[in-house]
């Protein structure tokens, strides 16, 4: 599989690494403080492993 240009790299990597606040919003708007605190932070977890994974396993943080 070819990799994305660098700009698209860092977009879905910036992309990835912001979602746990959209989560945390969510949560915290749907299900109340804590139960969206928690969710913000399992989201971020998995956050920062696909992201470490891409960047260092994948090579994405390596410009062209």
């Amino acid at each position: 599989m070819k990799k994305p240009t660098y700009l698209t790299r860092l977009l879905i990597i910036g992309l990835l690494l912001c979602s746990p606040i959209g989560f945390t919003q969510m949560g915290w708007y749907f299900y109340g403080k804590e139960v969206g605190i928690n969710i913000g932070m399992f989201v971020g977890t998995i956050a920062v492993v696909v992201a470490a994974y891409l960047m260092y396993q994948m090579g994405w943080r390596d410009e062209d």
